[in-house]
């Protein structure tokens, strides 16, 4: 009933606005996934990276602040302001799929993304704020799978990125990542055992990550 309702309030705000942002995002380090890992800036040294959120224009953003006195800082200026609204721009730097993996029973969204997160331009962003855009050029979270599956995933305009097992078929862990723009990349070594890439990329990193996915 919970789904069915923020559905409908989605519909509603959906023609309300026009533009309405989609997304949840999560990943870990240095390139694009996994939670708990280090990654190479350029491939040299372990640290972590990931996924954006909502940098669009349009409904479900706006402008805010810089730089706090902890070295906090928003880069974008822009923030998710949906809520809970179902959409691939929601919560940029959220632990996603411990987040939709709390979900009411029934709801289709538990257990439904085995990657997310979201990539920034510098270590400590704050949740809610809007990640890496493409305006430098396109970013993608290159994936490989414990069985060498090559996965691509773009960075959308919230700085986050995902992979809908609805969509797509499942995938074997552990995995490791790389966040490329171009012909730069950052790499993150160290094989990942989840996908919820967010979870240890905080603001202020958890589990041996030094902060945020970063973009290269």
């Amino acid at each position: 009933m919970a789904c069915l309702a923020r559905r409908l309030a989605a519909v509603t705000l959906l023609f309300a606005a026009l533009l309405v942002p989609t997304g949840c995002g999560d990943s870990g380090g240095g390139s694009a996934s996994g939670s708990d890992a280090g990654t190479d800036s350029g491939g040299s040294t372990d640290a972590g990276t990931s996924g954006s959120a909502s940098a669009a224009s349009g409904g479900g953003s706006e402008s805010g602040g810089a730089t706090t006195g902890d070295g906090v800082q928003c880069s974008s200026q822009q923030y998710w302001t949906m809520g809970d609204f179902e959409s691939p721009l929601m919560h940029p730097g959220g632990a996603c799929l411990t987040c939709h993996n709390m979900a009411e029973p029934g709801e289709d969204i538990i257990g439904r993304l085995a990657i997310a997160g979201t990539v920034f331009p510098t270590l400590h962003e704050p949740d809610d704020c809007n990640g890496s855009s493409s305006e430098a050029g396109p970013i993608t979270v290159e994936i490989t799978t414990a069985d060498n599956a090559v996965l691509s995933l773009p960075v959308n305009a919230a700085g986050n990125f995902l992979y809908d097992l609805e969509e797509s078929p499942a995938i074997t862990f552990p995995i490791t990542a790389k966040v490329r723009r171009g012909d730069q990349e950052n790499v993150m070594n160290t094989p990942q055992a989840t996908g919820d890439c967010n979870s240890c990329h905080t603001e202020q990193g958890a589990n041996g990550a030094p902060g945020r996915i970063l973009a290269p």
